[in-house]
């Protein structure tokens, strides 16, 4: 799938989504923001769902008022990797492979790569 790349400021509204692993609203994104006021966010957050990056997951309370609250609708590692030439995630792949030295992540990597054949071996 391809995606629309984002701006600055739409990256900054994504990664704080992608880092806080929970449902969050304008203000609790304002909060975790270096500085990004709230309508630059509602604008973003506005955007954001226009092209299917976030959802609506549900409504919470900010203080007094009722918010929505927000999730990704997609992973950080599909955007970027969907900006990334085949050959070069091969590369990358390999790169981490050649330099990691962590025996459960490379044990991990074995398994996702058996199920991937296992899977196509069955279509």
């Amino acid at each position: 799938m391809s995606y629309t790349q984002l701006t600055k400021r739409e990256s900054q509204v994504m990664d704080i989504l992608w880092k806080h692993d929970k449902k969050m609203s304008a203000n609790d994104i304002k909060l975790a923001s270096d500085g990004l006021s709230i309508y630059t966010i509602s604008q973003v957050l506005q955007y954001l769902l226009s092209i299917g990056y976030v959802e609506v997951t549900g409504i919470g309370k900010n203080k007094k008022s009722i918010a929505r609250l927000y999730s990704p609708c997609i992973s950080e590692s599909e955007y970027v990797s969907s900006f990334i030439k085949k050959e070069t995630c091969e590369e990358i792949a390999v790169h981490y492979i050649q330099n990691s030295n962590d025996i459960s992540e490379i044990t991990k990597l074995e398994q996702l790569i058996e199920k991937k054949k296992k899977e196509l071996a069955g279509k």
